[in-house]
This record gives structure tokens, sequence and C-alpha cells, in this order.
């Protein structure tokens, strides 16, 4: 420590006065309940996050379960992606969901038809077989003299989803790729409880006719 003397106007010495340097500013210590580290900022959202459920689709209309019926007709010429590709297209297309779909209905000749059976898989549905005759005897918007010549009924995919829909009625006619067609019915409430209430010794709809 250095000693300062200062000096009187008559030239005495006056009493010396240490001098201490300044010591530096000492930080504020932190209380005993502070916490080490000042709390971290919430995080925010994730861009594109939701609160929805994963898989919730609300894009088409609301439908009962199982309401619809998808008739179908395929050539022998039908690649086996060729009919699950058309009934998904024109499901999307609508609005419709795939599982509000109860069954695939057809000609009875062609309930074996790799192409149907594919669809049928894709969909979890089973495939209900109708003779010629029994087609034939539906009233449908769009009948085809082709059709009725090749295999003995005027329409197989309006006349087949018609008449497992009961009732109901057509909510997609009649599309085509180059060798099937699909066609949408929708079942009514009355015409859904019959096919789910069969009589004693009746098939339930939705089993597979002998093809």
């Amino acid at each position: 420590m250095i000693g300062l003397v200062a000096v009187s106007p008559a030239g005495r010495p006056l009493a010396a006065e240490p001098h201490t340097p300044h010591a530096p500013h000492a930080a504020p210590q932190a209380g005993p309940h502070a916490p080490a580290h000042p709390a971290a900022p919430a995080h925010p959202p994730a861009p594109g996050s939701t609160d929805r459920a994963p898989g919730a689709d609300d894009s088409g209309p609301t439908l009962p379960p199982r309401a619809l019926v998808i008739g179908v007709g395929a050539g022998r010429a039908a690649g086996e992606q060729e009919v699950s590709r058309l009934v998904l297209a024109a499901l999307a297309e609508t609005g419709l969901s795939r599982h509000a779909v109860a069954q695939i209905s057809t000609l009875e000749s062609r309930t074996e038809h790799p192409a149907i059976r594919r669809a049928a898989l894709v969909l979890g549905v089973p495939v209900v077989g109708h003779s010629a005759e029994e087609l034939a005897a539906v009233r449908v918007p769009h009948p085809s003299r082709t059709a009725e010549l090749a295999v003995g009924t005027p329409s197989v995919a309006e006349a087949a989803a018609l008449l497992d829909a009961p009732g109901g009625e057509l909510v997609v006619p009649k599309r085509k790729s180059a060798a099937a067609t699909v066609a949408v019915a929708r079942r009514t409430a009355h015409g859904r409880a019959a096919a789910e209430a069969p009589a004693p010794g009746v098939p339930a709809p939705g089993s597979r006719a002998p093809g």
C-alpha cells in the first residue's frame, strides 16, 4: 500500500491517508431459491402441426356405415388392377368413402374374375353374383345393346348396383375403362335393414354366390 503525504499551505505535512484501489463490483449472488438458469421460453408449434387426429378425413359427405354397393362389369381381357383402379377413382372423384362400401355386385359368371377379386380384396368386401336374367329385369339409365348381345343383359354394373341397393339410388352412373365398367348405388336405411336381416335359410347379403 502506497502512503500519500499532503502538504499544508504553510509547508507542514499533514497526516498521510492510505490509498486503497477500488475493488471491482461483485456480481449479485443468487438467493437460495433462485434458479440456476433462467426459464427457457416455450417452444412455438412446429410449422404445419395440427391437433387433428391422424387419418381424419372430412372431405366427403357423411354416409351411413356400409351404405354403398359397387356394381362391376368386367370383360375377359380386363387386367388384374383395372377394376380396383376404376372403382377407387370413381369413389375419390365423387367424394365417397371406400369405407362405406358394403359389397361388389356383378354377373354370376364373373365372380371369380381376377380383376373383380382384386377389387374386393382392396376394399375388404365380398362379391355377390346375379344371373343375366335378374340383371336384365332392372331398369337402368344407360343400357347397352353390346352388353346385351355379349352376356344376355343390357346392363351389368348399373343393374347389379341397383339390384343390391333396394329402394336406393344410383349415385355414380356407369363409368368405363378399356375392359371394365363400374357404377355405385346407395342403399336407403330401409333397404339396409332388409339386407342385414335375411329370412331364415336365405344367405345373408354379402355372401359370394357360387360362380
